[in-house]
């Protein structure tokens, strides 16, 4: 498989959620964002509106985490915050989900909040949900991997980064679980040494559509050395 580099570019969603970030770091984070055409740049909510205005005009979407990271604030507080970075300019929205509540088997507020997830990002912003898979079985990856597909999240997310890493086989298991072709899978968490050679076996081997790092301008200027190079196959 070949990809050019705008197509190599546009399988990363580019993160900071740093809190020592300040404003002039942000801007810096969303220009790198957009100099590189990655497909998004997310930020806490609070600095949605400066990514707003940095990344206006172009084609990469505004990212805003909602109940980062720990995904256990209420439902009515994720619903307010998805309502407001919609309304400050979100075009993409990455929820994580409540892992606690879900292996108590609490399905009737997972799907709620799933259900209010969608339909409130529904014609105006790309839905994605996070869940830690660092702390789920096999059987609860694959059980959340169908609700997310039969709700109609637009991609599962393996993890916000802050925790632990997904492994090849949990990958695979929410892969192999996606029940909804509209349904994409994103991986955060690539390992920090030869990040990009990983990233194109995940999109190779797992069809994985994004990828979340904070060092996605960096491994699209990689990969564009090695297209100049002629090192593709």
């Amino acid at each position: 498989m070949t990809l050019s580099v705008a197509e190599y570019a546009k399988h990363f969603d580019m993160a900071l959620h740093l809190q020592s970030s300040t404003e002039k770091d942000i801007r810096e984070h969303a220009q790198g964002a957009r100099d590189a055409n990655v497909a998004a740049c997310y930020t806490n909510s609070y600095w949605t509106p400066v990514v707003a205005e940095v990344l206006s005009g172009s084609d990469v979407h505004v990212g805003t985490a909602i109940s980062f990271p720990y995904g256990c604030t209420s439902t009515a507080m994720k619903f307010a915050e998805i309502d407001e970075g919609l309304e400050l300019g979100a075009t993409a929205v990455d929820m994580v989900l409540n892992i606690g509540a879900l292996r108590d088997k609490n399905y009737a507020l997972v799907e709620k909040e799933l259900d209010g997830l969608v339909e409130r990002c529904q014609g105006k912003a790309i839905s994605k949900l996070i869940y830690e898979v660092c702390f789920l079985s096999d059987e609860e990856i694959a059980t959340l991997t169908k609700m997310c597909s039969d709700a109609g999240i637009d991609y599962v997310k393996t993890a916000t980064g802050s925790e632990g890493f997904p492994t090849e086989s949990q990958v695979k298991i929410m892969r192999d679980n996606i029940t909804n072709p509209a349904t994409k899978l994103k991986v955060s968490g690539v390992p920090r040494t030869f990040a990009m050679p990983a990233s194109l076996w995940l999109i190779e081997k797992y069809g994985v559509s994004l990828i979340g790092t904070r060092s996605a301008a960096k491994l699209v200027k990689q990969y564009s050395d090695y297209v100049d190079a002629g090192l593709t196959v």
